[in-house]
Formats: structure tokens, sequence, C-alpha cells
């Protein structure tokens, strides 16, 4: 059973993760944080490795007791949901759900779930049917009592919910997954699986109401790499229909343009980026594009001169253009290491656009990596990090998952993917404008929507994840506190109202708001980061260009 303390732990009990900003430094801000204390298969659960990695990633504390004075929550593993007591402490909200059992090949099993259109399943799950796969079949939960069904298999419901005297007890048919060695979240949450985790967050965020952070509202763009501004089609991306597309079917498209391309650009093809801005946009993708570009093992010197190379190209492209290039850096191949990532912030870039796997695959030594993709954008180093995705595999689930999680829903593709035509863009555009009001942007806009928030009365406590953010002050609000954790943004930080006003002081203070500060406000780290003194330049590389150009050429001729 798993037991939840109302009164806070002692901070300095926890493991905090070393070095860089996680789930974990933001979550041991909350006012409480909340025990859980398991009762049964305490060894098999401990083993797996999810009871360290939810404590990295939710304001929880899993320890083992009996009989516990005041706690808020339990949760029962029994060898059948059936066979364990439907209600131990009526006033105690419960979580019951079976021992693990995988398929005896361990090859994941797919399966078929319908949510019930009940307001209590979660968003945006409610009332879809999603295929997805888990590590055994689910056992299905007989009704009794007042139990609401919240999600049914083709075999009968696999997740109910009760409620007694105001307090919630629920019952899932999934066993928890069990964390290979060396595992990490994206083995047992992510498009491809995740409802076997599924119910036992919805419960504990409905648990953690009272210290829960809110994230931003939802939000979406699809990428392309590589395209340039040569001409006004690049491969098969044609701008101009997508553009006409994109305002047809209510979706936005940035393309990660390589800095080395910009040697030259077609007038009429920057007229086209300029008179649809809301459709079409540009960010940056890498600066020569060679390989493994951001991975290598380079000089903080070096480092420094490849990103601002790429600036300085990136800045003569914005004047012959007339356009404003998102200083959002996509790494070719998404290779990018934590050292290259601390500096980007450093060079001039807002954030990075990266796959949570990619990051996996390139900082493998890395402790951090095993709680990726929980929070709305990763903070390393003081870079925030965008998540994206491939237009391959399954991307409804994809889809769903990122809103669950108050994720950016970023598609990516290359101008390949688009060979049968652009409706590959209309379907998932059209799953995610039916999750609600949705914002589609570029990617300066999609990173200063990186956050997290709650209310503490009239009080708005904002977690910015990244130095610059806009933010709509929740109506009612008069004061506003800046949450930072560790030693990340220590400087002084200014709000700027929607009329221009400012307001400048410290992380942790208590901002008063007058009434020019409603609406949406700025929030940005009121000193520039922190610069490298390096002065080294980069000179181009021949070899480089010369490659560039017989890509361009492949990309270009593949489309005839």
């Amino acid at each position: 059973m798993i037991g939840v303390s109302p009164t806070p732990l002692d901070k300095s009990d926890l493991v905090s993760e070393p070095a860089l900003t996680t789930a974990a430094d933001f979550s041991m801000q909350s006012d409480h944080l909340y025990q859980i204390c398991i009762r049964s298969a305490v060894e098999k659960q401990a083993e797996s490795g999810l009871v360290s990695i939810l404590e990295g990633l939710l304001p929880v504390r899993f320890t083992v007791s009996d009989g516990r004075p005041a706690v808020a929550g339990e949760i029962i593993i029994e060898d059948s949901v059936e066979r364990s007591p439907s209600i131990r402490n009526p006033s105690v909200p419960s979580f019951s759900l079976p021992d693990t059992r995988s398929s005896p090949d361990g090859k994941l099993i797919d399966i078929s779930v319908q949510f019930a259109g009940d307001p209590r399943a979660p968003f945006p799950f409610r009332g879809r049917r999603v295929q997805t796969k888990v590590a055994s079949e689910p056992e299905i939960i007989s009704l009794s009592g007042n139990e609401k069904v919240l999600a049914n298999s083709e075999r009968g419901p696999v997740w109910v919910e009760s409620d007694v005297g105001g307090v919630k007890h629920v019952k899932s048919g999934f066993a928890l997954p069990v964390m290979p060695s060396g595992g990490n979240l994206h083995d047992v949450l992510s498009g491809e699986r995740f409802l076997e985790m599924l119910p036992l967050l919805h419960w504990i965020r409905e648990i953690c109401a009272g210290s829960w952070y809110e994230g931003p509202p939802l939000r979406a763009g699809f990428m392309f790499d590589d395209p340039n501004l040569h001409w006004s089609s690049y491969g098969f991306v044609d701008y101009r229909q997508i553009a006409a597309q994109a305002a047809k079917e209510n979706y936005h498209v940035s393309f990660a343009t390589i800095p080395l391309d910009t040697w030259f650009t077609h007038e009429a093809t920057a007229e086209i980026f300029r008179r649809h801005a809301s459709q079409i946009s540009l960010c940056v993708h890498g600066n020569d594009h060679t390989k493994m570009e951001l991975t290598r093992d380079y000089a903080a010197s070096a480092r420094v001169a490849l990103l601002r190379q790429a600036v300085r190209r990136i800045e003569r492209l914005e004047r012959r253009a007339g356009l404003k290039v998102s200083r959002v850096m996509v790494p070719p191949h998404g290779a990018c290491t934590e050292e290259m990532l601390e500096a980007i912030p450093q060079c001039g870039f807002e954030a990075a656009c990266i796959s949570h796997g990619s990051l996996r695959a390139h900082n493998k030594t890395r402790q951090w990596t095993k709680n990726l993709g929980w929070l709305p954008s990763e903070l390393i180093q003081g870079c925030p990090v965008l998540p994206r995705w491939s237009f391959a595999g399954n991307t409804t689930n994809t889809i769903l998952l990122a809103a669950f999680l108050n994720q950016p829903m970023i598609l990516r593709g290359h101008h390949q993917d688009l060979k049968g035509g652009i409706e590959l863009l209309d379907q998932p555009a059209r799953v995610i404008n039916s999750l609600g009001s949705v914002s589609w942007s570029n990617m300066t806009d999609l990173s200063r929507a990186s956050y997290r928030w709650r209310m503490d009365g009239a009080t708005c406590r904002l977690q910015p994840l990244g130095r610059k953010v806009t933010f709509r002050i929740p109506d009612g609000t008069t004061r506003l506190i800046i949450e930072t954790p560790g030693n990340s943004f220590e400087e002084s930080w200014q709000i700027v109202g929607p009329n221009g006003a400012t307001l400048t002081g410290r992380a942790g203070e208590e901002f008063s708001l007058a009434e020019e500060f409603s609406g949406t406000i700025s929030i940005e780290v009121a000193t520039a980061p922190e610069r490298a003194t390096e002065h080294t330049t980069r000179r181009p590389k021949a070899s480089a260009f010369v490659r560039r150009l017989l890509t361009e050429g492949r990309d270009r001729i593949l489309s005839f």
C-alpha cells in the first residue's frame, strides 16, 4: 500500500540529481513531499528501479510502513485485484493493481483500450480508443458498488473508480512495468507504451493536487530539417503549397535551415515566408551540417566558435531576407552533448530542440537521462530543450501523451516524408486540433512557453524552464513568486507587463502585481547569460561546403 503524509518530509532525506536541473529539483520545491508507503510486493517494485525514477519526478517519497497515522493514500499490490480488499480504509484514497506478470517470451503485447467519456478519465484520452503495447494482459475487473469504468479493453473493464464519502478508490488491471537494468522513463512511458503507468500517474496527480504544478497551454508545431531559401521549393517541400495547406488545416511548419546555406537567398522565396509568417518559419540546423557536428570532443573555445559562426550566418540571412529566424538550435541527426548544450545559451540561442531518445543516445553516461520525458521541456546545463518526435510510428499516441504531460507536440521529418503528398500533415494536425484550443507557432514562441505554475491562494508560483518565458497571469492573481531550482538562474528577473511596465527582483521574492501586470506578461532573466570569453575565429571548410552542395543537389533531383 502507499500512504501519503499531509505534512512535509525532511527534504534532506531525498537524494538529488547531481549538477543538472531535472524534475526532481522542481518537485523538491513543493510545499509538501507526499509519503507513499508500499506494503505489498516491495522487493519486486524496489528492484525494478521504477520507485527511484518516480521519486525523481514527483513530489513523493516511497517507504515501507504499517499503520502509519494520517496517511493520505494507499497503493495495494496483490496477486489479483479482485482478491485485494475492496477498501481497507474508506477515508484514505486507494489504488489497487495486480502483481507483476510479463508475457512468457518477454515481448510486449498489443492491446486496444477504449477510454470512457467520463470527466474522471484523464485528458486527453477521455472518450478515445488507443492501441498500444503492454508487458502482460491486464486483469479484467468485476464491477461492484458504485464503481465507474474509466477504461475498457476488448475483454472488459481494466480501470475503474469509486467514490466513498468523497474519497476516491481506484482499481487498475495493469501490473506496473518492471524496469530493465539501466532502464529509463522512456522504456515505460512513450507513444509505444504508456497504459501500465497512466492510471497510477493520474491517481498520484490527484493525491498531490495541493502541490501539483500545471504546465503551459496546448501548443504544437511541425518541423522539417534541411530546407533553405535557395528556391521556392526544396525536394518535396513546396513552401507555397505548405503555407496554403497550413492556413486551411490550421497548423504551423518550422524549417530547420543550415547556416552554411545562407550564402544565397532567393528574394521571391523570402517573400513567401514574410507573407505567411503565421504558417511557416525558420530555425537553426547545426552550422555546417557535418557528421556528429555537435557531439565531437571540442575544446570549449571550438564549441563557442562553431556556435557563434552559426549565429553570424543566420544574422546574414535575416538581413538579406527581412526575416526573423528562431534562435532555437536543432542539432543535425539530434546529436548533441551536454557540453554543447551548456554553450548554446552562451552564444545567443534561446533553446534547443532534440528528441528524448537522441539526448539519451549521445549522453549515455549522464544520470539525468533516466528521467527524461516528464517535464514540459528539459533544462540541461541552463539550456531549455524542447522534445520532438518523428512522423513515423504511432503519432496519435505520441500526441496524446505529450498533451497529458503538458509538452509541446512537435513532429519532425525530412522533405522525403512528403513524397506521397502534403496530406501527411493533415491527419496529425486534425488530431492535435481536436484536443481544444491549440497554439500553433514558431520555435521561439514554443520555447517561451516552457514553464510550470500553480496557485497558492492569490499567489502564483511560476517555475521558468528557460531564461525567457511568456506567461498569462491567472485571473485573481495579486502576487507572483518566481521559483528556480538549485543554482539555475540565480540572477534577478525582470517582469514586463502588456503595456511595458516593469518589475525587477530575485527568484524566491514575492512580486506584488498591480493592474498593469494582468494578462500576458514576459519574464526574463535580467542579466545576459554568462558569455564565453574565447575569441577563436572558425574558418569555413571547403569540404563541408562541397558536401552540402552535393547533398542539396541530390535532394532537389529526388523530387523530379
